[in-house]
């Protein structure tokens, strides 16, 4: 390959990534296996190598800090009870399994700059993948299921957190 087809791969590769970054990361790998075949089929330009056309199951990753705004603004949802969910992938990344109560979510949420629902209990207490309950009841608040973890590990590709609760959450 000489410099001009590197060049125009690279080129056609960007387009495709800006267009796939704006989707749901539910749905970026299969949309990148849709665009690919049409960005370079007329072009006699091979496709590009399946490790680049195929990401691992997870939606996105991140680099994770103790910035909560680098995390927040790797991820882009449209409904208000998905970023419920993306908080308590945040927390959980720090702080690992705890009763998380509606004024920790609201407080992050506040401080993130995150539209969230007005009960952000009641989502936890509906929310529900693959027939599974994600959070249970746990004192005043909501802690994460076995399958929660797993969601929020495949969606946020989170890590469980060891480090105490700061003293002003701890209540």
């Amino acid at each position: 390959m000489d410099q001009k087809q590197i060049q125009d791969t690279k080129k056609k590769l960007l387009e495709i990534n800006a267009i796939v970054t704006e989707l749901d990361p539910a749905i970026r790998s299969a949309a990148f296996d849709l665009l690919a075949p049409l960005y370079f089929r007329d072009t006699g330009e091979p496709t590009p190598p399946k490790k680049l056309r195929k990401e691992k199951k997870r939606a996105v990753q991140v680099k994770h800090s103790n910035d909560p705004g680098e995390f927040f603004e790797a991820f882009t949802h449209d409904k208000p009870n998905d970023n419920v969910h993306l908080i308590v992938a945040w927390l959980y990344s720090q702080y690992g399994l705890f009763p998380i109560t509606s004024k920790d979510v609201r407080d992050l949420a506040d401080e993130t700059g995150l539209t969230i629902p007005e009960r952000p209990d009641k989502t936890m207490n509906v929310a529900k993948r693959d027939k599974k309950k994600l959070y249970r009841r746990h004192g005043t608040g909501w802690q994460l299921t076995v399958h929660g973890e797993a969601y929020l590990k495949k969606n946020y590709s989170v890590k469980k957190g060891s480090k105490s609760r700061p003293a002003e959450s701890n209540q």
